[in-house]
């Protein structure tokens, strides 16, 4: 191109800088885009991602310093951006080598893509207060002004560090540029400069460099924001000179990377301390920060052979993980580690077996059903009273929300003879979580601690953000080596997104689910609170591991009587039995509570005290609404059941609406191609509603007392977005799905189960 207008506009050095990242370095891009796509709500809209970043919470409350802590770490993402781009880039502009401050030239002219994406969010977030928040006009732009304002603050402090460590051609050799001849000598002397071993072999490498094709052209370029100034060609400069100020750059560039990693490690040490609980999209900026000054430190090492490094690592970590002293285990808090059992399915079935103690444990919950029974005759005479089991399924905080929610509304309205005729509560994940508080109140009724349990402000306890510190622990710990540990009786257990999960839990819910198991067997022995079975499944065989403090070994298989069975197949496994030399009673409640919802990715599958280590993760996995262990529990103790009640009641709380035939469905290229993969993680749930459905069928055939189902579907009332699965809910949110349980739908659900539970 011989027009110079032309060539300074497409040799434009931010122009120049756009296309090389396009042609050259999609790996740094990709972290764009992943964080593009949760502020536009393309990726991860599911389970709430994008909310941390368009709506984020610090201490509780969405203002000017949650935005500030996103902007400054928004800023940390772009400086980390221009620090890995400048080490794996300068080499190819020589011409930065002959200006003053060449990073700070680099950076102010790599301004398109940060630019582009932070308009972009600017953007994003303008609509999401304005639309979806209802937000004032003011108060937004005091939000956007706050996120501009600590973004700018951590780019000044990087460029401050740039600016007193100073780094170009003058400072390197104490010589202007011009006063090189073409053939490389030197009108005045240089300064004496102190090689080390590494910049010896750099510069025995730069000097073996010659120009090629990987240089890229630059005509003009921006000296400061407001002018742009033609590039000076430096082809009669020493190319070793000018590669010799780049790997000063690069030094500086690395240590300020180093500074800003050990700052970030000792920002988790404090991850547990009130001000330091930031916000969770500033967590996951900050581990995006990481990994972008990890693969420029990495480039700047190895160079070439940074790609081929990094794989041979991955693999020899991921080979040598698989051995105790390296794998990272996430615990269940309270349990003895030490003396791990011998996990054989087959050596537990032959000792069940042996010891035979079905019909002495079915004596034992017929006796607790006996004093159920004389419960519900306290107010109201019944002659066979209604027997009601609640099935909660899983979605995160809006499952845990909506059953606590609906479950306490209903109560309420039948002036509390729904919970005392409550007998068992299961299912997964969200669901337990706010059965379980909700269970814990109505103890705490029952003892006289507390006078009311339905107080809207023990709604918003339950549904208090979880997402914040786990995203922390996750960026700032658990990624990395985990140096803290904490005390739970007479063992110790590092620190991790699981412990974070539960302290938080606990904090939100003013500690009163912080327990044992054990501590809730005699109120559950007695009728006082509702059983509650946690069902997580065992990723290593697909059995699931039942938790409760009660003995229930009858429903360790899937056939009737398995003593007079030729074939039974041990079905789950009882967490007591299993691990009774191992403190099992002393299991913490929350973590309980924690295994039985293990989100993948957000929390971690819980390792348990066996040979081999057996893995457990969340209960939707097998069941994620708990009617598989209802109908069991009915089917084992059914003789009882047809004699004693007028009839079985299943109250179900959905998180989403029941799935409907999509007529228009075609799918596309990419999910023909993932069809089989994608099709079982889409559906599960709703195979899952198909075969409970089909169970409480069965049920019906030998159950001689009527089995009702009762519905609480909160998807089938939420007009418009349909809310995420995430352990964090935005305040329209929040009142969504308050507001829910008036809808007519919920409203005739509760009118019917008042006449099925005082007819």
């Amino acid at each position: 191109m011989k027009h110079p207008v032309l060539r300074g506009i497409i040799y434009f050095f931010p122009f120049q800088l756009f296309f090389l990242h396009l042609q050259r370095n999609q790996g740094l891009l990709l972290f764009w885009l992943l964080i593009a796509g949760y502020i536009t709500q393309r990726i991860g809209a599911d389970y709430g991602m994008p909310y941390l970043f368009l709506y984020p919470e610090y201490l509780g409350d969405v203002s000017i310093w949650s935005y500030a802590i996103i902007g400054f770490a928004w800023g940390g993402f772009i400086m980390a951006y221009n620090i890995s781009s400048f080490i794996i880039n300068s080499h190819r502009f020589p011409f930065l080598a002959t200006l003053s401050r060449p990073f700070m030239k680099y950076t102010l002219n790599n301004f398109i893509i940060p630019g582009v994406f932070t308009i972009i969010y600017l953007y994003q977030t303008i609509l999401f207060l304005r639309f979806s928040e209802f937000v004032p006009w003011t108060t937004i732009y005091f939000f956007m002004g706050s996120f501009l304002g600590g973004m700018t603050l951590f780019m000044l402090i990087s460029l401050g560090y740039f600016l007193s460590f100073n780094r170009d051609y003058i400072t390197v050799f104490g010589m202007h540029p011009e006063m090189h001849e073409a053939d490389g000598s030197q009108k005045r002397k240089i300064k004496p400069i102190r090689i080390g071993l590494v910049e010896k072999i750099n510069l025995r490498n730069i000097q073996q460099r010659e120009r090629n094709a990987d240089e890229w052209t630059v005509e003009t370029y921006l000296i400061n924001p407001f002018k742009i100034r033609r590039s000076r060609s430096s082809d009669h400069y020493e190319r070793s000179k000018l590669m010799k100020v780049f790997q000063k750059n690069h030094i500086n560039a690395t240590i300020f990377e180093i500074f800003v990693f050990v700052s970030l490690l000792i920002l988790g040490l404090f991850r547990e301390v009130p001000m330091f609980k930031i916000p969770a999209g500033a967590s996951i900026l900050l581990l995006s920060t990481m990994l972008l000054m990890l693969a420029g430190a990495m480039h700047f090492i190895l160079r070439r052979w940074s790609l081929v490094v990094f794989i041979l690592t991955f693999l020899t970590v991921n080979y040598f993980s698989r051995y105790p002293a390296l794998n990272i285990t996430n615990f269940a808090y309270g349990i003895n580690y030490a003396n791990p059992v011998i996990y054989n399915p087959d050596t537990i079935q032959k000792q069940l077996m042996e010891e035979n103690p079905f019909e002495k444990d079915k004596l034992f919950h017929k006796n607790i059903l006996s004093k159920w029974k004389e419960k519900t005759q306290t107010t109201r005479k019944y002659k066979k009273p209604p027997i009601v089991f609640i099935n909660c399924s899983g979605g995160g905080l809006k499952s845990a929300l909506w059953t606590f929610y609906s479950i306490q509304q209903t109560d309420k309205a039948l002036k509390g003879e729904l919970l005392k005729h409550t007998y068992m509560i299961t299912g997964s994940s969200g669901g337990m979580i706010g059965a379980s508080y909700l269970r814990e109140l109505y103890l705490m009724k029952q003892l006289h601690i507390i006078d009311d349990m339905y107080d809207d402000s023990l709604a918003n306890k339950i549904s208090t953000d979880l997402l914040n510190p786990i995203a922390a622990s996750i960026a700032l710990n658990d990624f990395f080596i985990r140096i803290q540990s904490f005390t739970e009786g007479t063992y110790r257990y590092p620190k991790d997104r699981g412990y974070a999960f539960e302290r938080q839990l606990n904090e939100n819910t003013d500690y009163v689910l912080d327990k044992r198991m054990s501590d809730y067997y005699a109120y559950e022995e007695n009728a006082l609170i509702p059983l509650m079975i946690f069902s997580p499944a065992i990723i290593n065989d697909g059995k699931r591991l039942l938790i409760s403090p009660l003995p229930m070994s009858f429903m360790s298989y899937n056939a009737p009587e398995p003593g007079n069975t030729n074939n039974p197949i041990l079905e789950n496994i009882e967490f007591n039995r299993l691990f009774k030399d191992n403190h099992a009673s002393n299991l913490r409640f929350t973590s309980a509570i924690r295994m039985n919802a293990t989100f993948p990715f957000i929390l971690p599958t819980v390792s348990l005290p066996t040979r081999p280590s057996l893995e457990v993760m969340d209960a939707g996995l097998r069941d994620n609404y708990g009617t598989r262990t209802t109908i069991s529990y009915l089917f084992h103790l059914k003789e009882w059941i047809n004699e004693h009640t007028g009839g079985v009641i299943i109250i179900r709380t959905h998180d989403s609406r029941r799935p409907k035939y999509n007529t228009h469905y075609v799918r596309s290229l990419a999910e023909n191609l993932l069809s089989p993969l994608g099709g079982l993680l889409n559906n599960i749930t709703k195979i899952h509603l198909q075969e409970n459905d089909q169970l409480i069928q069965f049920a019906s055939a030998w159950l001689s007392v009527p089995i009702d189902v009762v519905d609480y579907r909160l998807g089938e009332v939420i007009t418009g977005k349909e809310i995420s699965m995430s352990l964090h809910l935005t305040t329209q949110e929040k009142i969504q799905i308050m507001e829910a349980i008036h809808h007519p739908v919920i409203q005739q659900s509760i009118k019917r189960l008042e006449t099925l539970l005082l007819k």
